[in-house]
């Protein structure tokens, strides 16, 4: 057999392989994202496609790499990934409705076996709600072994997410709801190496990008609404956003009350401020003024729970009476996670209808507020 022959049949053999794997890809539902593909797009220092380990990758220190031509809502995505040990927080960013605005899962290599290895958060105009999103909602453990290739799977029905990380049969993590509501939007993959941190190369590789829409190889759990607890504040008055200084507040800021709007908490008591408050271009350290009447049968001392982020100073009838800065602070060890446990406040309440009103500001993290009353005997909430 003459080598041109040779040549036209290994020719031939490749192009039906291609054409049979491709087809049954298709069968699958599986689109790949291969690297070389020019509709990946990259934002960021030191991002490079190349093959390594045998596999077609990309490796990131810092930076972005966009699929805005995707339109996945629910289904599968698949992605192998291989990290180091060092500080570093790798990301897949999902229905993407802006650069500001998505779902947000990453991995904190660092922290292999802590109980925030993994962390989903709700992006909100450009703000992370890490804080807010924490325990059952949004963190687990999981241990990472660095330097080695390691499949991730994220699967989204509706408001749900199951995150696996290695076994594809058990999830890692899963999300009983999702921070906005289910909508097709682009992916995109992040990795972030905090400033100081020395690292040689890049944080993260990625490899084998495919998404499977419509395929849900996981049986939810029914996540039926959860009841509101007893006490727990189901409705405030929210101000106009204002810029805030770092200092102390302990007065109310000018302008803060001109416009309030009626917000309903979740069912469990929280208000995402960054979902719920337009923010103008460019604010950063942002405050609101949160206010509520409650009706006290007779004059005395009631006790309120607070769940906060970042800081926050409470006022009744006017009077300041509490502050407190609950900051994110990595050198003291202070993650600013929000929960009823951040502060108890005693109310010095009048007989009759009192205005409790409370500033929160963000510095990072997350921006919101969680209030209860533990013994509503002799109160009652005044809805606006």
């Amino acid at each position: 057999m003459s080598r041109f022959i040779r040549q036209v049949r290994a020719g031939l053999t490749a192009v039906i392989a291609t054409a049979v794997s491709s087809s049954a890809a298709a069968q699958a539902g599986q689109t790949a994202l291969p690297f070389t593909d020019a509709a990946w797009s990259f934002r960021g220092d030191s991002i490079r496609a190349e093959p390594f380990e045998g596999r077609a990758s990309l490796g990131i220190r810092n930076g972005f790499a966009y699929r805005r031509d995707v339109r996945f809502e629910d289904g599968t995505i698949d992605v192998d990934v291989m990290t180091t040990r060092k500080r570093s927080f790798v990301y897949v960013m999902f229905r993407m409705q802006t650069d500001s605005g998505y779902e947000d899962f990453y991995i904190r290599p660092h922290k292999s076996g802590a109980p925030d290895a993994l962390q989903y958060a709700p992006v909100y105009q450009q703000n992370s709600a890490w804080q807010l999103y924490h325990g059952a909602d949004g963190t687990a453990s999981a241990e990472i072994e660095p330097g080695v290739w390691t499949r991730l799977r994220i699967v989204l029905r509706g408001r749900q997410a199951a995150i696996f990380l290695g076994d594809t049969t058990k999830p890692a993590l899963l999300i009983p709801r999702l921070g906005h509501e289910p909508r097709a939007g682009y992916l995109a993959l992040r990795g972030f190496l905090p400033a100081g941190v020395a690292v040689s190369g890049p944080v993260v590789r990625f490899a084998n990008v495919r998404i499977r829409p419509g395929h849900i190889p996981f049986a939810f759990p029914a996540s039926p609404e959860r009841a509101a607890t007893p006490g727990i504040v189901p409705v405030w008055m929210i101000g106009e956003p204002f810029v805030a200084t770092d200092s102390l507040i302990n007065a109310i800021p000018a302008g803060a009350t001109a416009r309030m709007n009626r917000v309903e908490a979740l069912s469990n008591g929280l208000v995402e401020l960054h979902r719920l408050v337009p923010l103008k271009p460019g604010m950063r350290n942002v405050g609101a003024l949160a206010r509520l009447m409650v009706a006290a049968d007779s004059a005395g001392v009631y006790r309120m729970d607070l769940g906060f982020s970042d800081k926050l100073t409470a006022f009744v009838n006017g009077r300041a009476i509490f502050h407190r800065d609950d900051a994110y602070d990595y050198g003291n060890r202070r993650d600013g996670l929000v929960g009823y446990s951040q502060a108890t406040v005693f109310l010095p309440l009048r007989a009759g209808n009192n205005i409790l009103e409370f500033v929160v500001t963000d510095v990072f993290g997350g921006w919101g507020l969680m209030g209860r009353f533990p013994d509503m005997r002799g109160l009652r909430v005044v809805e606006p």
